[in-house]
């Protein structure tokens, strides 16, 4: 897994000096139609491959996803 730090706005309307920050373990990230996703890559019994939702922002949120190289 990587670790990403992710930087958003709480709600729409707040401004960039009100920005959270969150480190999360993630295996990759994607933007799907409303929101940015970070997930991890799990294999399932039957051979199946599945992605588990770690993290979410409402990409209208989004202000950074920056992987942190260890």
């Amino acid at each position: 897994m990587k670790k990403y730090r992710v930087m958003y706005r709480p709600t729409e309307t707040a401004s960039e000096l009100s920005a959270k920050s969150e480190e999360v373990y993630a295996d990759g990230w994607r933007v799907d139609h409303d929101k940015v996703v970070l997930y991890a890559h799990e294999d399932a019994p039957d051979g199946q491959a599945a992605d588990i939702l770690v993290f979410d922002v409402p990409k209208t949120q989004i202000m950074r996803i920056q992987e942190i190289s260890r």
